[in-house]
């Protein structure tokens, strides 16, 4: 359904908005449906904000272009991830309805110009703020919760709500570690050097910063065999974490594409 057309003042009501508070304002304002990947287009329509998604030479993800009262959104496929391109795309739709200045000026052009991260962490400032609301826009928080309740955290939950949502395994990992209440920790590596984590509210205080795989490990184990684990196996926690668990035993499971050597862990106890 497309969405009804709603004035940006309307939705500007709360002065220095919470992302996550606008996100869920314009998921009710403009009566998204229940995959609001769907709906950007819409959404962007709808404020009179034009868009282009195509690939451009240059390394940005997106741009949100000033033009005096108006506002466009450009969004770099150069990169072929269709998921990730929702992501920011609706990071950018982050950014107007944020109320964000523009960061730069070129010939004349003003705008905002974004290097996309799936993971807040990674991102400062505004930035950070339009991810949060890029992740409550595109997988809303109690639709997100009622799908994942009573599910086992692992591979098949996380590519099952990555369909549903339209959105990456990386984002969708995320959102899932965040809402979950049990003790989880996500690690994505490349060539065995951990890029990025996140731990849920359970598990915070035991994550052992490694910036590599730890050694005698089965995540460590799959990276150096190219092997995809079909289970959770028992670890020692030790190995992984700064604090011991009960029996001291954690599980993990890893998988990776290691055409470029990425890979995603999950440990759970």
């Amino acid at each position: 359904m497309k969405p009804h057309a709603t004035s940006k003042k309307c939705l500007g009501m709360i002065a220095m908005a919470d992302p996550i508070a606008k996100a869920k304002q314009v998921l009710s304002d403009k009566k998204v449906g229940d995959i609001p990947a769907l709906s950007l287009g819409a959404i962007s329509d709808s404020e009179g904000v034009k868009y282009k998604q195509k690939a451009y030479p240059d390394k940005w993800d997106g741009m949100l272009v000033f033009n005096g009262a108006q506002r466009g959104i450009l969004v770099n496929t150069r990169i072929d991830n269709p998921a990730r391109h929702k992501f920011t795309f609706a990071h950018e739709l982050g950014h107007y309805f944020l109320d964000h200045p523009p960061s730069f000026s070129k010939d004349g052009q003003l705008g905002i110009e974004c290097n996309v991260s799936e993971t807040s962490m990674e991102q400062k400032g505004r930035e950070a703020e339009a991810n949060r609301f890029a992740v409550e826009l595109l997988m809303p928080q109690d639709r997100f919760l009622l799908l994942m309740l009573g599910a086992e955290i692992d591979f098949a939950l996380i590519a099952g709500l990555a369909i549903e949502f339209m959105v990456s395994k990386q984002a969708c990992s995320y959102r899932l570690v965040e809402l979950t209440q049990k003790p989880c920790i996500v690690v994505f590596s490349k060539h065995g050097k951990i890029t990025s984590y996140k731990a849920s509210r359970a598990a915070k205080g035991f994550w052992g910063g490694y910036a590599s795989l730890p050694n005698e490990t089965v995540a460590h184990e799959m990276i150096i065999n190219k092997k995809q684990q079909s289970n959770f196996a028992e670890c020692d926690s030790r190995k992984w974490l700064l604090r011991t668990v009960p029996e001291q035993k954690i599980y993990e499971c890893t998988r990776g594409s290691y055409a470029d050597g990425s890979a995603m862990t999950i440990l759970k106890w």
